[in-house]
């Protein structure tokens, strides 16, 4: 642009310079005419023959026209060189416009476009749509047939999707495998559905090259474009979209939801909060008590986690610990409450167990066992007290990577229990492959079970199991003195619930060890003879 602007002065100043020349040579011609100086310069050069004035003038004149040729030549080559810039800047402006590839509109000019109709729109005005698309199963079509192939394919793609837009859209590949359409004004929103839809058929269909067949799908997120809209924050919606597309299955359309969008942005800023009161171990331990049924005592607790966010309040553990799982924060969330809790309780006036939960995605870190090592040496706390609890769902897929996991854990000297037994499908195998050392009876056969005697029957079963494997048993949720007669009368060693105690910080263990844990609630001698009958 520079090079033309310098280009198109100079130009501007020859024409200038030579129309000067020009116009004062008019002015001067009719005066010196009338001051009769052509006579006057005839009759000075013939008196001074010997000075050759009259071929110096034919010399002048004979310059001057050379120069107006060459004036005329320099103008005529200057227009065709700004010409030319012309043509290449505009060249190079439809090269930075478009994709190389297939020939249509990149992201830059789409966004471009797309602004100019958000501003052009009333507010009054209809909508107008995009559907952004995203190609499934593209990525092994380079592997398996090559990079040529694969380009072929994305061109192919541009076409079908110039077809669909037709006249009135504008078709874009935004990068990689994903491409975008502006539907035609005249599109309603029935319409705009009726055409991601034929996008997605149109894309799985076959490609054909030679005698190869690329088979590929199309993923579609619709949103409106409205007046004023900013163009980046409608792509996003558009992107939100798309990903719930691909969500439900693939090879389909879903429209922008806003709801649904505000409760992704608040997991997004729930992650980026935990993540950093994890760093700062503001996610604390609290601790619900495990009790020997028969001795009536307080033997350990199991590890629960608890945060309290300073703007949201207390926020449930079924919230916080999906999204910790979902971000990838669940191993450092686990291990910070570890330490926290194994550092509070190593000084506690009973050696209580601690029973730490870990996730499915946990439990397959190759990191956790010696993470664990290093919270055990860390804080000095006994390995023999701690209970590692891990969910038939973490050892299912691969008993024999599980095995050597669990073999690790043992190997540090802490014990293994496999919790919320019941729930999966194959329960008996896991106790059959796997060196558990106890098992934790899931809380929906406990709680009530003295108003469910199907409860009472796999809750016996259990029991009878876990004995006949010379495995520990706890119930987990007993909230009655109902709930408890039945489990001691079934001879579960241990009970976990709220009828002892719900979870309550470390704080408050010490007082209630040498206060309301001494007395607990106890099975009335009548209500025992009711059951054992």
């Amino acid at each position: 642009m520079q090079v033309l602007s310098r280009l198109k002065a100079k130009l501007r100043w020859h024409h200038l310079v030579h129309g000067g020349i020009f116009l004062i040579a008019l002015a001067l011609f009719p005066i010196l005419g009338e001051m009769d100086l052509f006579e006057t310069f005839y009759d000075y050069s013939r008196a001074h023959e010997d000075w050759e004035l009259d071929e110096l003038a034919v010399l002048v004149l004979l310059l001057t026209v050379a120069l107006l040729f060459s004036v005329i030549y320099q103008a005529r080559h200057l227009r065709r060189m700004a010409r030319e810039k012309e043509a290449m800047r505009e060249a190079a402006s439809a090269k930075a416009r478009h994709d190389p590839m297939t020939g249509v509109l990149n992201r830059r000019a789409f966004k471009e476009i797309a602004r100019g109709v958000a501003q052009t729109l009333s507010p009054s005005d209809a909508p107008r749509y995009i559907a952004l698309m995203d190609l499934d199963k593209f990525n092994p079509v380079n592997s398996l047939h090559g990079h040529e192939i694969g380009d072929a394919t994305l061109q192919e793609v541009a076409e079908r999707l110039k077809l669909e837009a037709q006249a009135g859209g504008t078709v874009a590949r935004l990068g990689g495998d994903e491409f975008a359409v502006l539907l035609d004004e005249t599109a309603n929103a029935v319409q705009a559905e009726r055409a991601a839809q034929r996008l997605v058929h149109e894309i799985a269909q076959p490609f054909f090259f030679g005698e190869k067949a690329v088979f590929i799908g199309a993923s579609v997120g619709l949103v409106a474009l409205r007046h004023g809209d900013d163009i980046s924050e409608v792509m996003r919606r558009a992107d939100k979209a798309m990903g719930v597309a691909k969500s439900e299955g693939r090879g389909r359309f879903a429209w922008y939801d806003a709801d649904q969008d505000r409760q992704a942005m608040d997991r997004e800023t729930i992650a980026a909060d935990l993540r950093d009161a994890i760093a700062h171990d503001q996610v604390a331990p609290w601790f619900q008590p495990i009790v020997e049924i028969d001795e009536n005592r307080v033997s350990g607790v199991e590890i629960l986690a608890r945060w309290f966010h300073p703007e949201r309040g207390s926020i449930p553990p079924g919230v916080f610990i999906e999204i910790a799982e979902d971000s990838g924060q669940i191993g450092t969330l686990g291990l910070s409450v570890l330490r926290q809790a194994c550092a509070q309780a190593k000084d506690w006036v009973r050696p209580l167990t601690l029973s730490f939960n870990v996730s499915g995605v946990q439990f397959k870190d190759p990191n956790l066992v010696p993470s664990i090592r290093m919270v055990l040496e860390g804080t000095g706390f006994p390995p023999e007290r701690l209970i590692v609890e891990v969910t038939e769902s973490s050892v299912i897929d691969d008993f024999g990577e599980a095995r050597a996991k669990l073999e690790e854990l043992k190997a540090l000297g802490v014990a293994i229990a496999l919790d919320d037994f019941g729930t999966g499908y194959s329960s008996l195998t896991a106790l059959q492959n796997l060196p558990f050392d106890r098992l934790k009876i899931d809380r929906s056969f406990v709680t009530n079970i003295a108003e469910n005697p199907e409860c009472q029957k796999i809750v016996s079963g259990i029991v009878s199991l876990a004995q006949g494997l010379h495995l520990e048993v706890t119930a987990e949720g007993i909230e009655t003195v109902e709930d408890l007669a039945y489990v001691s009368y079934l001879q579960c060693q241990r009970g976990q619930g709220f009828l002892f105690e719900k979870a309550v910080p470390g704080a408050q263990v010490a007082e209630l060890l040498t206060g309301a844990w001494q007395d607990l609630p106890t099975v009335p001698v009548s209500l025992a003879k009711v059951v054992g009958t």
